[in-house]
């Protein structure tokens, strides 16, 4: 496969590549017929040697980045008619590659689903829009080769229109799949303020048409008004209603607002949104798992009942933090942020006395060790 002559006018045959290219394309198309992809948790058992290949995705996902990435930079070398001649040969050659590396992640992507604990929005997009940048990656392979064989400079910039598009689309798709991984504030949360709200509201509006409505709590409808005292008869004086005395200032100091507010709410459940949303959320839920509300904390995984009120020693989620973290079971897992010895015996407190969802800062008694880290907490710090 080479040019026969420098003149990109001259056409030429490509036999090798297109080979190449329409196995690549018939094997992609095979690979999502025998694994489709998959928006719901799956109800079949699946193969450990399916769930093996699935797991090389977060490696094979840079292939593609990083080739798509080195042709960007190529093809606007390409632009002109003597930088094609320089370069046209080996820009095809990386545009097969990352196609080629693209068909490979997105078939590996679609296998881990199978795992299971991938759902809502994020997911949704991330494996839509992967799947559209890569056929759209695969035609831009094809135009790219039908340009270079019949030595049309025009089709080129066809071809770089599907490109450039199906590398942004690729682009966002890794976007959504970064939050599932990392937390949908990990791209946005050290942002200036003019690329933040930009990025939150083409969250917003994107994630919109694939996720369902939340359900909106009716408005608690307020208690009618007394009725106003009759007047009294002649000669009475009025007795004046009691007048509201405030409230009595909360124990320990602290000001009405922070007594006012929930333990879970306020206290736990950031430790929670730190170091174990990132797998245990909507979108991932590991092990069938959620984490990010109290209602799903309760609920528990695949593996039963999550957390026992008043009984830490029972509850899975402290079994696995106590784990030495150089055991597979142990939470978080090995290269993740892991908890403090704070954290740890805040939750722990939290499961002993009921793991409830209604105790007041006021009425809580926290470990004296774990004041600094509550205090934290109350203010918003992490």
């Amino acid at each position: 496969m080479s040019y026969s002559s420098n003149d990109f006018g001259t056409p030429k045959s490509y036999a090798g590549t297109w080979v190449a290219t329409l196995l690549l394309i018939v094997g992609f198309v095979i690979g999502l017929l025998v694994f489709p992809p998959l928006y719901e948790k799956p109800t079949e058992d699946v193969a450990g040697s399916v769930l093996f290949v699935g797991r090389f995705h977060p490696v094979l996902l840079h292939l593609p980045v990083g080739a798509l990435m080195v042709l960007c930079m190529m093809e606007l070398v390409c632009l002109t008619r003597k930088g094609e001649e320089a370069m046209g040969l080996g820009a095809l050659f990386i545009l097969w590659i990352g196609a080629a590396g693209s068909v490979l992640a997105v078939l590996a992507g679609i296998m881990l689903s199978r795992e299971g604990g991938y759902e809502g929005g994020n997911f949704t997009l991330h494996q839509t829009l992967a799947l559209v940048g890569t056929a759209g990656v695969l035609l831009a392979l094809v135009i790219r080769l039908l340009a270079m064989g019949q030595g049309n400079f025009d089709l080129l910039h066809a071809y770089r229109a599907v490109f450039f598009l199906s590398f942004g689309i690729m682009g966002l798709g890794a976007h959504f799949g970064g939050n599932m991984s990392h937390g949908s504030k990990f791209l946005t949360l050290h942002a200036p303020e003019p690329i933040k709200s930009q990025i939150v509201g083409m969250e917003t509006w994107m994630l919109s048409f694939v996720e369902k409505p939340k359900p909106v709590k009716p408005a608690a409808v307020p208690d009618p008004a007394p009725a106003p005292l009759p007047n009294p008869p002649p000669g009475e004086v009025p007795v004046s209603e009691p007048v509201a005395q405030p409230p009595a200032k909360p124990l320990g100091g602290l000001s009405p607002a922070v007594a006012e507010k929930l333990v879970f709410h306020d206290v736990i459940l950031p430790i929670l949104a730190a170091k174990c949303n990132n797998c245990h959320n909507e979108d991932k839920s590991k092990g069938d798992l959620r984490l990010d509300t109290f209602e799903m904390a309760m609920q528990g995984g695949e593996n039963g009942s999550n957390i026992v009120p008043g009984k830490p020693a029972e509850s899975l989620t402290i079994q696995r933090i106590d784990l030495p973290e150089d055991d597979d079971d142990h939470m978080p897992p090995t290269g993740k942020d892991q908890l403090t010895a704070e954290e740890t015996t805040l939750l722990r407190w939290w499961v002993q006395q009921g793991a409830s969802n209604t105790l007041k800062v006021s009425e809580a008694q926290f470990p004296a060790e774990t004041q600094v880290t509550v205090d934290g907490l109350l203010k918003g710090q992490p």
